[in-house]
């Protein structure tokens, strides 16, 4: 019976460890950038995920007035009643 259950173990053990490597082969695969491997190649993609906005705030660009037609919708009145919807965050 010591037997059967240090054999039981043993494999336990070995259950554990293999598990164990698995999910950190997984982890660090998953959690790797191997396709920005160089900082300065990643920079620049960085760099250009991005598109460049004008200071002023579309909003403020052209005033529209109510109500209004927007793509067939007709729209009484305006809705926002902060400005700046950037301000809550």
């Amino acid at each position: 019976m010591n037997t059967i259950l240090l054999i039981l173990g043993v494999l336990a053990l070995g259950a554990v460890a293999i598990s164990a490597y698995v999910f950190t082969v997984a982890a660090r695969n998953y959690v790797s950038d191997d396709k920005h491997s160089d900082e300065s190649a990643s920079r620049s993609t960085l760099a250009n995920d991005y598109t460049s906005r004008a200071q002023a705030d579309r909003r403020k660009l052209k005033v529209e007035s109510f109500p209004i037609t927007v793509s067939g919708l007709f729209i009484q009145e305006e809705r926002r009643i902060i400005p700046d919807r950037r301000l809550l965050a």
